[in-house]
């Protein structure tokens, strides 16, 4: 049954706002019942999803809790004369915290008769953000992607991959009409180093072109403590492995050592030379 909502709820957003990535764009689905996807957010417990007719949210045809990734059957909730839909989605966790809704996402129906031919675009999108020369290097755990709008488009690709020729990529995803998206933990934790690009989607043309591979570099979760140098076998050899400043430490303490022993003996000397006279 559809419901009436307004665009916003009340409580204040305390977990970050998740970002639709499948299906988006305006174009067209291949089934009744899409799988919707988005970027997962940390401390989620689940997701709330809502499908409407318009952008404006008014009438809601479907609002349900859900885990993450939910194939919904649309044919039951949707009204005959529905071809486009418009959805979001919001991150809620423990003791009531949630998320703000995200943009909204479009997409058309199998039903939906075919769109007239837009123009599209062959240029690529510049990538803004991140960048080789980010100092410091930006947090792994939520890395910001920005880049410039590509007039006409109705969407974007975005691909992450350990080398520049793409080849194997770790993040392969399109958003719909937003020039930004932030990953949380989504990266792996074993790499330093990426590059990522984007191009223009279009609801009924081919993608456009992708745009240069950009570098960049990754810095391990703030507060994340790592181990500064691992157990070795006494104080020389601990100190080898720590650091220069370690190294200086116990170097000046093993001096004083000997120092104190040379003076003990010293004493221990005398003592013995005067006991035999």
């Amino acid at each position: 049954m559809a419901t009436s909502s307004s665009n916003r709820d009340s409580s204040p957003a305390t977990l970050p706002e998740p970002c639709p990535t499948q299906p988006v764009a305006g174009r067209p689905i291949d089934t009744d019942t899409p799988v919707f996807d988005w970027t997962p957010i940390p401390d989620a417990t689940h997701y709330r999803i809502q499908i409407a007719s318009t952008e404006a949210f008014e009438t809601i045809h479907y609002d349900e809790n859900t885990e993450y990734g939910e194939a919904v059957p649309l044919e039951p909730a949707l009204p005959d004369d529905v071809t486009t839909v418009c959805w979001r989605v919001r991150a809620e966790g423990a003791e009531g915290a949630q998320s703000d809704w995200s943009a909204p996402a479009h997409f058309a129906l199998p039903s939906a008769d075919p769109a007239p031919a837009a123009e599209t675009s062959e240029a690529a999108p510049v990538p803004l953000h991140p960048t080789q020369e980010q100092d410091p290097p930006v947090d792994q755990s939520a890395v910001p992607f920005t880049w410039e709008r590509v007039p006409g488009a109705t969407g974007y690709g975005l691909q992450v991959a350990p080398t520049e020729e793409f080849t194997e990529p770790i993040i392969d995803l399109t958003v719909d009409q937003t020039t930004s998206v932030t990953l949380y933990d989504t990266l792996p934790p074993d790499g330093r180093s990426f590059y990522w690009r984007v191009r223009p989607l279009f609801r009924v043309a081919d993608p456009g072109p992708w745009s240069a591979a950009v570098p960049f570099a990754v810095a391990p979760p703030a507060g994340r403590t790592e181990e500064l140098a691992p157990e070795a076998e006494g104080p020389q050899a601990s100190a080898q492995a720590a650091g220069p400043a370690t190294r200086a430490r116990t170097s000046k303490a093993l001096s004083l050592t000997i120092s104190l022993l040379v003076v003990l003996s010293f004493i221990a000397t005398i003592a013995l030379i005067i006991l035999a006279g």
